[in-house]
């Protein structure tokens, strides 16, 4: 079988040997490799490791088989490389922990997701940052005792500050109230949406990692694979800094969810630099950092689906 480029989804380091349909799979050759299945939007499914490449895929042998024909036996694609025995499970460790395909992370279910998980976990998201708390945080009680609505910007938990560009990535920066944190603690601990985040992945060889979760914060990194979504807690300060720039908020929306973005990203800095210290110094501090380098968000601003899979 001719060698063949590496899919959209699989980065150049996977030097792909070959390739065939799920219906071609009698094609496969009779050796040891990794293979990696894509479908039709070169989304990689899965990947593992096998002695013998026909004999995995013989039939319906494969325990993911049912699972991927119901997509289509011509729309499922089975790509691989050549390897011996004894490097197969440390290529298979490194390709899984490099390229994180959605099947390897769950169990074996009847249909595939019509929808991304990657998506759905960040329009959870977003949709959270733009409410408030709970119903009854719509009202306060005054010093005189008197029940009140809150104020306008005390509504929601977060809003965007803007986008900078690094290492050729853009990076869409939310700034949030305390709240939102343990939403993005207990989401970048979870056993499955902890791969949505860019983490350090040395602290889950630590026995009971959720326990030092907040090492990620106050900043917490969604991988959007177009872009990357940074969330940055003030864990006091919040309503402060909600309250200076509620003026220079307007509507926006991303991935189909309605939120709101600062559009005078020179303003954040001059009130940050006005704050006490706050209690993670370390979000003020990185905020003032990239201050500079922040740009609004555009209003054309949206996400392509079929790449954040």
């Amino acid at each position: 079988m001719p060698s063949v480029k590496s899919s959209d989804n699989i980065p150049a380091l996977v030097a792909l040997t070959g390739q065939c349909t799920l219906r071609q799979r009698t094609l496969l050759p009779n050796t040891s490799g990794i293979y990696f299945v894509t479908d039709e939007r070169n989304s990689l499914l899965y990947l593992g490791k096998t002695t013998s490449l026909q004999r995995r895929w013989a039939g319906a042998g494969h325990h993911r088989y049912k699972q991927l024909a119901r997509k289509g036996l011509d729309k499922i694609t089975i790509s691989y490389v050549l390897a011996p025995i004894v490097e197969l499970d440390e290529l298979e460790r490194q390709y899984i922990l490099t390229l994180k395909p959605l099947l390897n992370y769950g169990r074996v279910k009847k249909n595939l997701p019509q929808k991304s998980p990657r998506l759905s976990e960040l329009q959870r998201l977003l949709r959270l940052v733009n409410s408030p708390l709970f119903p009854s945080c719509k009202f306060t009680t005054n010093q005189e005792g008197n029940t009140i609505p809150r104020p306008a910007w005390d509504l929601f938990r977060g809003f965007v500050a803007g986008t900078y560009i690094t290492d050729n990535l853009c990076y869409i920066v939310i700034v949030c109230q305390q709240n939102m944190g343990e939403i993005l603690c207990n989401s970048s601990t979870h056993k499955t949406k902890r791969r949505f985040y860019i983490q350090d992945e040395e602290i889950w060889k630590i026995p009971g990692a959720a326990r030092y979760a907040w090492l990620h914060g106050p900043i917490w990194k969604f991988d959007a694979r177009v872009v990357v979504f940074e969330f940055v807690e003030f864990f006091t300060l919040g309503n402060y800094v909600f309250e200076q720039l509620y003026t220079y908020l307007e509507d926006c929306q991303i991935a189909a969810v309605k939120l709101k973005k600062l559009s005078n990203t020179i303003c954040l800095k001059s009130i940050l630099q006005t704050l006490p210290i706050d209690e993670n110094k370390s979000a003020q501090d990185y905020l003032c950092a990239i201050s500079d380098d922040l740009q609004p968000m555009p209003a054309e601003f949206d996400l392509d689906e079929q790449i954040i899979w």
